[in-house]
């Protein structure tokens, strides 16, 4: 690597691979990321378990220097400062960001450091590299940054706070408001445009199909306008009684949205799931869009276009090509989605961006974890209950069930030694503690409540009922 920086306040620790000049990394990734150290504790390097949406360009400068290598069997990228195997490999509970600039080639990474990692003594081997955060240029070579100077970043969040009471000042007259459903198959990415769109987390995410099980509304409030965005469940053929009422949530919010957004994978051919939901689409009163996600990766076959077949599945006012990953084409998709808005005042308080209270999102990002680390049909078969949530004086104390099916997938998730449910419980907290802004005591429990997912009871306990997200 070239350098590294730490920014202590923000608990970041950056490798990049070149100088970087301001707002040069304009996109970003996000991948597992585990310390590698020596036999003193010490971090010499990290590695990042890599996809098949990175291409090997796109690594083209990290790869340029000479301890850092790809195992391509397993898309583990290794960044070292020594050619020497670990002593020790350490999980971060924390996701690493990859920076991309605008040609996807990757810049740099930065890596969330819980504080014991930031030692002196953890830092040693890397203290040769280490330059200042924010440092200015030396000798002609550009600024080694990221974001913005701080200036810039205080302007931003002055502005910020004071947008709500500016548009507390315009006429409700002259506002436009209304509902945007997103809706397409399982795992197109309404979840993740959703959180690109509002620029926080409202929404969890994974790589599985069905992570989305009710709708979530995220609200875009900008002056004059009010967004109401409905990320739907994925359609698809269910074979349980919760798959049949997220289907039902998601097909309801057809009827009454003002504006409908389709999403699909351009990266593949539409399927017989796309057309039958196109099909759908196409009987619904509202304005309707094509959002063709995933611009940014390769085709299934190379040089195929799809987008012939999926212009053919209805008629669209307007076809939009995006990558929500990567926040691309989101402006263009926002300005057509306003210029069809009703006339009418904001609906919701011009400061809140979710109808997901605290608990709720508590408890998904307990699921997302599972999601994330669980393999096979394990995640799917858990519903997450808020037990306790007390307000301490330095601390929130959460308790959470986790409920699942079966004995054997308690055995899974508990993990040998307590080890899989303490990894989960430990990466849930770090979202947790970012979303309430102050330390969380998460203590988890696991339940086995069989067969809930086709138990009208238990789904009713469990908060799945049809009435609760209408």
């Amino acid at each position: 690597m070239r350098y590294c920086s730490l920014d202590n306040d923000a608990g970041t620790l950056y490798f990049y691979f070149t100088d970087l000049e301001e707002g040069q990394a304009s996109a970003m990734m996000e991948y597992p990321a585990h310390l590698l150290l020596d036999a003193q504790g010490a971090i010499f390097g990290c590695r990042l378990d890599l996809d098949d949406e990175v291409l090997l360009s796109q690594l083209e400068l990290a790869l340029e220097w000479p301890y850092n290598w790809l195992d391509g069997q397993y898309g583990h990228l290794y960044i070292r400062i020594a050619d020497e195997e670990p002593a020790e490999v350490v999980e971060l509970s924390d996701t690493a960001v990859l920076d991309l600039d605008d040609d996807d080639l990757v810049l740099g990474i930065e890596l969330m450091l819980p504080e014991e990692w930031r030692a002196p003594g953890r830092l040693a081997r890397l203290a040769p590299l280490l330059v200042p955060f924010d440092d200015e240029p030396i000798a002609g070579e550009g600024p080694v940054v990221f974001g913005p100077p701080a200036s810039v970043a205080v302007e931003a969040e002055a502005e910020e706070e004071a947008a709500p009471a500016e548009m507390a000042a315009i006429p409700h007259d002259k506002w436009r408001s209304g509902f945007v459903a997103l809706v397409g198959k399982p795992n197109v990415g309404k979840s993740t445009l959703l959180n690109a769109l509002l620029g926080e987390k409202v929404a969890i995410v994974s790589p599985r199909p069905q992570t989305t099980r009710v709708p979530v509304r995220g609200i875009l409030s900008r002056p004059g306008e009010q967004i109401i965005f409905i990320d739907t469940p994925g359609i698809h053929e269910p074979d349980h009684r919760l798959g049949k009422l997220m289907v039902e949530l998601a097909e309801r919010t057809l009827p009454n949205a003002d504006v409908i957004c389709f999403m699909v994978d351009i990266s593949q051919p539409p399927s017989k799931l796309d057309r039958m939901i196109a099909q759908q689409v196409q009987r619904a009163r509202g304005h309707k869009l094509l959002v063709l996600n995933k611009v940014d990766q390769k085709p299934r076959q190379p040089g195929a276009n799809y987008l012939p077949a999926y212009r053919e599945l209805g008629e669209w006012e307007m076809e939009l090509a995006i990558s929500a990953r990567r926040r691309l084409g989101l402006a263009a998709l926002l300005s057509e989605i306003s210029a069809r808005l009703p006339e009418g005042p904001p609906l919701y308080p011009l400061d809140q961006i979710t109808d997901q209270n605290e608990q709720q999102l508590a408890a998904e990002f307990v699921r997302e974890k599972a999601l994330f680390y669980l393999q096979q049909e394990v995640p799917h078969a858990i519903a997450i209950e808020v037990e306790e949530w007390i307000e301490k004086e330095t601390a929130t104390y959460i308790r959470m069930t986790i409920n699942v099916e079966k004995e054997s997938q308690k055995g899974i998730l508990i993990g040998a030694g307590g080890g899989m449910l303490k990894k989960i419980g430990s990466a849930a907290r770090a979202s947790i503690e970012r979303m309430l802004g102050r330390p969380v005591f998460l203590d988890l429990w696991v339940k086995v409540r069989p067969n809930w997912r086709d138990d009208p009871a238990a789904l009713g306990w469990l908060g799945y009922r049809a009435k609760n997200f209408l």
